[in-house]
């Protein structure tokens, strides 16, 4: 069933402290964001106690680009969440993509996360685990940002969007962390997670080479909290295996500093041990592993 209104309160109670927020602060922000039109009550599912009064499993549908969305992890109390359970929540979520023409629908779980029954529950909603991945969180101030370097940098809004396009689907060949292009210039949004135009220009620059564009990254901060992160960073085929990606990233880290960024949280799969060697010189701290799990909402 979806949230109802009266019953936020224990939603906010059941989510805060998991998320290290205080109750009372985050129904404030819940509050926020459904005021605010950010928060959607029908993309909310829970089940309650027999009494009513107590939310006992939660799954929240979050929407990301023009046809992308993604699942919070199930949330729940102790002595609940069965793969019945939880199978049903994500069913339902499945059904609200369809309904919201979601194209693509995937989770993160992560491992200290996972129980048997959550796995069982992800299976017989017609979820397939995908890869796992490795997640980093490091401060901003113990990362090493751009010196010199041979690239000149600039944004989408000088290059114009069919050229980044391009680049996002070069730089995806063969890489682990590729985006989907095959749906055009939404990529673009997905890969954001927002419409270009209502962020700060350096979100998406493209690096040329003597006059080649050959790198291309795409990086979001939100000076509120601090979180930043490099939702996209890659070379083309041609320019890789030549030391690259180190000064590429090290202008990621540079920008998100420029955006008001101080914590660095980016992650890749455990299949891509280039970046994971990347992420090894940069000095990045490992905080987590987790299961990435995919559903084509359509199908």
């Amino acid at each position: 069933m979806h949230l109802p209104l009266s019953l936020l309160p224990a939603y906010a109670e059941l989510v805060g402290p998991v998320r290290g927020v205080e109750s009372p602060a985050m129904l404030e922000r819940l509050q926020s964001q459904l005021e605010a039109g950010d928060l959607d009550l029908a993309n909310v599912f829970v089940t309650l106690s027999p009494n009513g009064k107590e939310i006992t499993n939660a799954i929240r549908l979050v929407r990301i680009g023009q046809d992308e969305a993604f699942l919070t992890p199930w949330r729940g109390r102790e002595g609940y969440g069965t793969r019945e359970d939880i199978g049903r929540l994500l069913t339902e979520a499945r059904a609200r993509a369809r309904e919201l023409g979601v194209r693509e629908l995937g989770t993160r779980v992560h491992d200290s996360q996972m129980t048997p029954e959550y796995r069982g529950g992800l299976l017989d909603a017609g979820f397939e685990l995908v890869t796992r991945r490795i997640e980093y969180k490091t401060p901003l101030a113990q990362m090493f940002a751009e010196d010199r370097s041979n690239f000149v940098w600039r944004t989408m809004a000088e290059t114009g969007e069919s050229l980044v396009l391009d680049l996002l689907r070069d730089a995806s060949i063969d890489s682990p962390d590729a985006v989907d292009t095959s749906v055009g210039p939404s990529a673009i949004e997905n890969t954001l997670g927002e419409p270009y135009a209502g962020l700060d220009p350096r979100a998406v620059q493209v690096g040329y080479l003597e006059g080649e564009p050959v790198a291309i990254l795409f990086c979001l901060a939100t000076p509120e909290d601090g979180w930043s992160t490099i939702t996209f960073i890659g070379i083309v085929p041609s320019h890789r295996k030549r030391g690259l990606g180190l000064q590429v990233h090290r202008h990621g880290i540079a920008t998100l500093r420029a955006l008001g960024g101080s914590t660095y949280h980016d992650g890749t799969s455990e299949a891509n041990e280039a970046m994971q060697r990347l992420f090894a010189k940069q000095g990045c701290i490992e905080y987590a592993r987790m299961e990435e799990w995919r559903a084509a909402p359509t199908a």
